[in-house]
């Protein structure tokens, strides 16, 4: 594996530690901010599927654990499927901000709605590698459908979630993601299963 297939297993887990809910527009904050109340913490089995799309063509599947604690506390232990060379990988800590502070660090702006998916565009208020991110809403169920990262680089990456039910509770199944960079582009797929919910994690577990 190298490092374009190694950023491409960044880029899964960043892809599976999507939030169970987000903010845009007052409306949907406050039904997203209702999903899940009694939810805090889980766990859960994630396979990862990384392919790259340019040279050298590289594969590999990956099963690791994710781990999610309120606020923002989340890990992917990877378990199998990484190869010696990536070994700096297999442990990792996708930083995921909740939705309460997405109004403190974008600037949110709706672009449309059809009655079906509302378009929302954050802009970040601090200059960084990110410059836009572009997120799709399903207004019945106020669940994120899509997000797209475009970067400083000229690179972008996009994701599109499915959802599932667990014990009452929303919770992302599967997703794809596709990521081109410069020198490199490549497709993700995730699923995730085996749910454990509200299990006592330890802050410990987060640290890095």
């Amino acid at each position: 594996m190298n490092i374009f297939t190694s950023r491409l297993v960044v880029l899964a887990a960043l892809l599976s530690a999507a939030p169970l809910h987000a903010a845009a527009g007052d409306d949907l904050l406050a039904r997203m901010s209702a999903l899940n109340p009694d939810l805090h913490s889980y766990s859960a089995t994630m396979h990862a599927h990384v392919a790259l799309e340019t040279f050298p063509f590289l594969s590999t599947d990956i099963v690791a654990t994710y781990y999610h604690k309120d606020p923002d506390l989340n890990k992917i232990a990877v378990t199998s499927g990484l190869p010696a060379i990536a070994h700096g990988f297999s442990q990792l800590y996708p930083r995921i901000e909740p939705p309460a502070r997405w109004s403190a660090l974008y600037a949110v702006s709706q672009t449309s709605d059809d009655g079906k998916t509302a378009s929302f565009t954050l802009t970040p208020k601090v200059a960084g590698n990110v410059t836009r991110i572009e997120v799709n809403v399903d207004d019945a169920s106020a669940t994120i459908r899509s997000m797209r990262w475009d970067y400083a680089n000229g690179g972008w990456a996009s994701m599109d979630d499915r959802y599932g039910e667990v014990q009452g509770n929303t919770v992302v199944t599967s997703q794809t993601g596709h990521v081109e960079e410069p020198s490199y582009k490549g497709d993700v797929t995730t699923t995730l299963s085996g749910y454990q919910l509200n299990p006592s994690l330890p802050d410990s577990l987060f640290t890095q």
